[in-house]
């Protein structure tokens, strides 16, 4: 089952008998996965499980749900505050593979960074490869489950347009854990906010104030930078007005990057979701090429981390991509304070 039927299944659009037991089942199954990890993060809260100290500052950048919250780009933002503070920062990923290699992000975060990636699962010993290359401070990617590192700073993110993970933990819904883990995080970032009503965002603030009593927040948004052409130019988001566009993409949420390009006038004559992390074989460029056949599109357009893969050669086409910043649009400077403070704090105590 694809990805996207099972998002179908989870979500309630699939409907019938069948899709209906399905999620009954993943719900009993959700109950003991919740509990686990309740467990599991109380115990590092208590010290029963160690956690192992990097040797350096840590600054997490992490979420709650399976799926894009925005967190590369916010990776982005905070390792170029950091270099602008005169600091060398790596970045610790784990890499997701899709199709082999060590996968698409860690290559998106070097084009986006021009910082050091280290990958690996184990989080402790990708922090000495970072440390013995000359880092002096570390971002931890996707980290906020990964407790057996110390960090000096959690920064977790939590997406406007789906922010409890369909309201059930894995297998059920998207949580990872439940949404009380948030007690945890030091500065909480509403991702998307832009896309929410004044009452909807009023709504989350307060949830999120709830379960997060002692962190700072912020709110952001996917802010669309320019296009790139098929050559590597940099072109002005006006370059696509009046062409039929085909949006193709292998994100958690699709809708968001289709809305992104709506948002600045492109005409979608067509949409291609495939799975998070999809691999581009020859059968799924065959895929590419048929949609944007069928929908007459003249350009095909992606994302910055579809295109660390999509081979443009394997296309009819041409292939534009869609760059987009992280822009901090309430709490900017009190966010800006927390890190660099976390990362001079760790600083000097590591350097004792």
């Amino acid at each position: 089952m694809s990805e996207r039927a099972a998002l179908d299944i989870l979500s309630g659009q699939r409907g019938g008998a069948r899709a209906a037991l399905a999620r009954a089942a993943l719900r009993a199954a959700a109950g003991p996965y919740a509990a686990g990890m309740r467990l599991r993060r109380w115990l590092y809260r208590r010290g029963v499980l160690p956690r192992r100290s990097a040797g350096a500052p840590v600054v997490c950048v992490g979420n709650l749900t399976v799926g894009g919250t925005g967190k590369t780009p916010m990776v982005a933002w905070v390792v170029a505050l950091l270099k602008e503070a005169g600091r060398h920062p790596a970045i610790l990923t784990r890499g997701y593979r899709s199709g082999g290699g060590e996968g698409d992000e860690p290559a998106l975060l070097r084009a986006l960074c021009e910082a050091p990636v280290v990958v690996g699962a184990n989080r402790a010993a990708a922090a000495a490869r970072a440390l013995a290359g000359g880092a002096d401070v570390l971002v931890m990617d996707d980290g906020f489950q990964h407790l057996r590192l110390r960090r000096d700073l959690d920064v977790v993110l939590v997406d406007a347009t789906r922010p409890w993970g369909l309201g059930h933990c894995l297998p059920r819904g998207l949580l990872r854990e439940p949404p009380s883990a948030l007690r945890d995080a030091d500065c909480v970032v509403i991702t998307r906010s832009d896309t929410a009503d004044a009452a909807t965002l009023a709504a989350l603030r307060e949830r999120i104030a709830r379960l997060a009593p002692r962190a700072s927040l912020h709110a952001a948004m996917h802010a669309p930078s320019h296009l790139l052409d098929e050559a590597g130019r940099r072109r002005p988001m006006e370059a696509l007005a009046g062409r039929a566009v085909l949006a193709v993409c292998g994100l958690a949420n699709p809708a968001a990057f289709f809305a992104t390009l709506e948002g600045v006038g492109v005409r979608l004559a067509g949409r291609l979701a495939l799975d998070d992390h999809v691999a581009y074989t020859p059968d799924v460029l065959r895929r590419v090429a048929a949609a944007r056949r069928q929908c007459a599109a003249e350009r095909i357009v992606t994302t910055e981390k579809d295109r660390t893969k999509l081979p443009a050669a394997g296309l009819d086409a041409p292939l534009w991509t869609l760059a987009v910043r992280m822009h901090i649009v309430d709490g900017e400077e009190a966010l800006r304070r927390r890190i660099l403070s976390a990362a001079q704090a760790g600083g000097e105590r590591y350097s004792v």
